[in-house]
């Protein structure tokens, strides 16, 4: 068969073709002369083979891509893969010059079996590059949880085009899995090591406990960093906590102890990582946490309907009133009584008793009534949930403080957070990175909040001195509260039912319809200055019901008692967490990345300052160009030589330590976070486009290019203060399986 011989489409610029007798300083400079000529020929290039002397290489052979001819070993009939070997022969052969020291070509072939097209050069694999900026961006946003396609977009916008780019989105997903994402199963257990270790240096408060198996893998782990252990002082009375899976590659369990600030927000108290969700483990991560709080319980703890959970508080928090998650008991009244006939009203009238009985007779009173009616006598769901009403129905619970908390639907959007940039396939360092994203999160909303409640007032509705009682002392988001139960104020009625000696009894009807008036008592003691209400708001909330409300002002009260305007909610306090920072953990970058960084950070201000006019920009350019000229000589005389600073060293590998076995599934398993909570969250709100000066993205981007160059070089200038720290981790003797600081 006659092989037809095409020659270049186009015509190449006579300096760029490669022929016999060129001679080149370096080997890299000989092959990057061809991958020029490629480009501009239409065509990409591999290395062939390299011939050594022991570690020498005496001669090397470049050819076109489309050398030589694969075949699969699967049958075309069932599958068939795009191939790119054509038996190209376009080569050339490089080899050494002992006496010189060069390296020169000895032979050129510049046909090809194929047609090249200098215009689709750009798309092939070898032509696209990633520079230094590029792939600064790109680990950022990583870090940030900006998607690979958005990521990749935002350049797009920037170049002013897809063709203005010289790669596709194909190679930013590629530089993110093998780069960013890239941690080995046997380094990832170390790198999480060396992460809680990195926190401890820098803030001796940080806490974290580890323990491991006899092989040395990691079974339960937990940590809370300074700032959490500080907030706990505040918001540490009653906690939420839920574990979720799907966050990493060895399916540990995530559980996170959650909080609820002065604002109503979620804050974050510790996160923990478990292999099982068994009693012991739980055990384990109760006793850590409380000694990571000082050793003080919280008064009242909130978790699903686990029995482990359950058993474990039991033991390690006595005291504390645990809660289960009402939410998930409705939700699975569906799935528990859908075999019963009228299921539908079954599911109502329950609804009914658990949210409606005004006090505990009359819920047993109801719940037996409803099990009579539906005949539901003999079922063990709900003879189970009968024997434990006391951990989740609300008129047994409310008359403790509940900071507003009666589902872990915190917890659980603490999870959703890490679900929208967390994957089943994640390592253990990439989620901690996250973790402490969420811990900044929670930090910034406390701030913004704070400066809020600060600089701004929100007006009082009413003309009532109780309202702004509680407008001067409450933050915004907990005066909005307090007014809603003053709106709500205008429907209830009051009425005096008896009254003794200062001690009075009221009957408040709250209009909820047109024709339902909910009944509640409440009783005033003019003494004390003390009112109380059946629907015990106050005690679960914290927040002065209406219909207590509707009884002060029946009763011409001007000012409410200190003790119900609580602490808790203040905007007046000084909290010592609110001087701390979150943990944050500094990447350990290349010296040379670190370099670019601080580069670009300093370019900014130029070029702000110099698109001012022309007359600035046309100096900057000036001065941009003498720069690279400047720095291009240096680079050409020190070629050859290489350095190796201090600023390369890095933590020493925790060596003992090892990942846990990763777990491989079949398709992707179910989710435990179906709430509409999370749903919600999954919908972020979309980032606004903002239009930049485009003489600054000019300058800038031409600065960039500056900077990459620039990096590559170490300044002799420069001072770096580094330093090698070596840190190992204990094997734990015989009962004593476990690591902490």
């Amino acid at each position: 068969m006659t092989r037809c011989l095409l020659q270049p489409v186009s015509v190449v610029d006579d300096e760029l073709v490669p022929k016999v007798g060129m001679t080149f300083t370096t080997l890299e400079d000989a092959g990057k002369f061809y991958r020029n000529y490629a480009k501009a020929a239409g065509f990409s290039t591999r290395v062939r083979c390299t011939n050594r002397k022991g570690n020498d290489i005496k001669n090397q052979l470049i050819t076109c891509s489309r050398e030589g001819k694969w075949k699969s070993k699967i049958s075309p009939a069932e599958k068939t893969n795009p191939t790119a070997g054509l038996n190209c022969p376009a080569r050339i052969y490089i080899h050494t010059l002992k006496d010189v020291g060069a390296w020169i070509i000895s032979k050129v072939v510049l046909d090809h079996s194929h047609p090249c097209c200098p215009s689709k050069a750009e798309m092939l694999k070898q032509h696209r590059e990633l520079s230094m900026s590029i792939r600064r961006t790109i680990e950022n946003n990583e870090e940030a949880g900006i998607r690979p396609s958005k990521t990749y977009q935002s350049f797009v916008a920037a170049a002013g085009g897809h063709r203005e780019l010289n790669f596709i989105e194909k190679d930013v997903r590629n530089y993110i899995t093998r780069e960013v994402r890239n941690v080995s199963e046997q380094e990832d257990a170390k790198e999480f090591g060396k992460y809680l270790l990195r926190m401890k240096e820098k803030n001796p408060n940080f806490f974290f406990e580890l323990q491991l198996e006899e092989d040395q893998s990691i079974k339960l782990a937990f940590w809370a960093d300074a700032r959490s252990r500080a907030a706990f002082e505040y918001f540490g009375d009653v906690i939420s906590f839920d574990t979720t899976y799907n966050t990493n590659r060895y399916n540990l369990v995530c559980g996170s102890f959650v909080g609820v600030n002065h604002h109503g927000q979620s804050t974050l108290l510790g996160c923990s990582l478990m292999k099982n969700e068994e009693i012991e483990s739980f055990k384990w991560l109760f006793q850590s946490w409380i000694r990571c709080m000082g050793g003080n319980a919280p008064k009242g703890f909130l978790t699903d309907q686990c029995a482990s959970m359950k058993r474990a508080l039991e033991a390690c928090m006595p005291t504390t009133v645990h809660r289960w998650c009402i939410w998930h008991i409705m939700k699975k009244i569906p799935s528990k009584l859908n075999g019963y006939k009228g299921h539908a009203d079954i599911e109502q009238e329950m609804s009914q008793v658990v949210w409606n009985s005004q006090s505990k007779d009359s819920f047993d009173r109801n719940w037996n009534d409803f099990l009579l009616n539906f005949g539901l006598g003999d079922n063990k769901w709900l003879s189970d949930l009968y024997e434990d009403r006391h951990i989740w129905v609300p008129i047994y619970l409310d008359h403790h403080f509940w900071a507003g908390m009666r589902s872990t639907q915190r917890s659980e959007s603490m999870h959703s957070f890490f679900n929208k940039y967390i994957t089943r396939n994640s390592s253990l360092i990439q989620f901690v990175k996250q973790y402490d994203n969420c811990l900044g999160s929670r930090e910034q909303a406390e701030r913004e909040s704070d400066a809020a409640d600060f600089h701004t007032v929100i007006p009082c509705a009413t003309k009532s001195c109780i309202e702004a009682q509680f407008q001067d002392a409450y933050t915004h988001a907990k005066f909005r509260e307090v007014q809603a139960q003053f709106r709500g104020k205008a429907n209830c009625i009051t009425r005096l039912k008896n009254s003794a000696l200062g001690y009075s009894v009221y009957e408040v009807g709250e209009q909820v319809s047109s024709s339902i008036f909910n009944k509640f008592v409440v009783t005033y003691d003019s003494v004390a200055a003390e009112v109380k209400c059946h629907c015990l708001l106050f005690e679960s909330r914290g927040i002065l019901c209406r219909h207590a409300l509707s009884v002060l002002s029946f009763e011409q009260v001007s000012q409410v008692s200190p003790r119900y305007i609580l602490e808790r909610w203040s905007k007046k306090v000084k909290r010592r967490h609110t001087h701390i920072k979150s943990s944050h953990d500094e990447p350990l970058m290349e010296p040379r990345s670190k370099r670019f960084d601080q580069l670009v950070f300093r370019s900014q201000n130029i070029c702000e300052f110099a698109s001012e006019s022309e007359e600035l920009t046309a100096i900057l350019h000036r001065a941009y160009d003498n720069v690279m000229a400047e720095m291009e000589a240096l680079k050409a005389k020190r070629k050859g030589t290489s350095s190796l600073s201090h600023e390369d060293a890095n933590l020493e590998s925790v060596n003992e330590l090892q990942s846990p076995p990763r777990i491989r599934t079949r398709g992707r398993p179910k989710n435990r976070l179906g709430s509409k909570l999370e749903k919600q969250i999954a919908n972020a709100t979309k980032k606004k486009k903002t239009n930049v000066l485009s003489e600054v993205k000019v300058m800038f981007f031409k600065f960039i290019n500056l900077f990459d160059a620039a990096s590559a070089a170490h300044s002799n200038c420069s001072q770096y203060q580094g330093h090698v720290m070596s840190y190992q981790f204990r094997v734990p003797a015989a009962g004593d399986n476990w690591l902490g600081v």
